[in-house]
């Protein structure tokens, strides 16, 4: 299942500076991207990030809180 295409910027991140991300959206208007205490205390989610930066892949960022989605671009599976 799809993420809800209304709640959800498609973004490329431009810049990575802990323990801020910039990102930039389609329209080319840059935004920060809100990272949570566990993924600012995780080594494994910088060297993601690093990796996606590099790749220069579009990730989903959500539109009201300005936060990368956990499961990417698919909802998990309901129960």
């Amino acid at each position: 299942m799809k993420l809800n295409q209304t709640n959800v910027i498609t973004a490329q991140l431009e810049q990575i500076s802990y323990p801020q991300i910039i990102a930039r959206d389609e329209h080319g208007r840059a935004f920060m991207v809100e990272t949570n205490q566990k993924q600012r205390d995780d080594p494994a989610f910088w060297e993601v990030i690093s990796a996606i930066l590099k790749a220069q892949l579009w990730v989903p960022v959500s539109t009201r809180l300005h936060e990368l989605f956990d499961t990417d671009w698919l909802l998990p599976a309901e129960a």
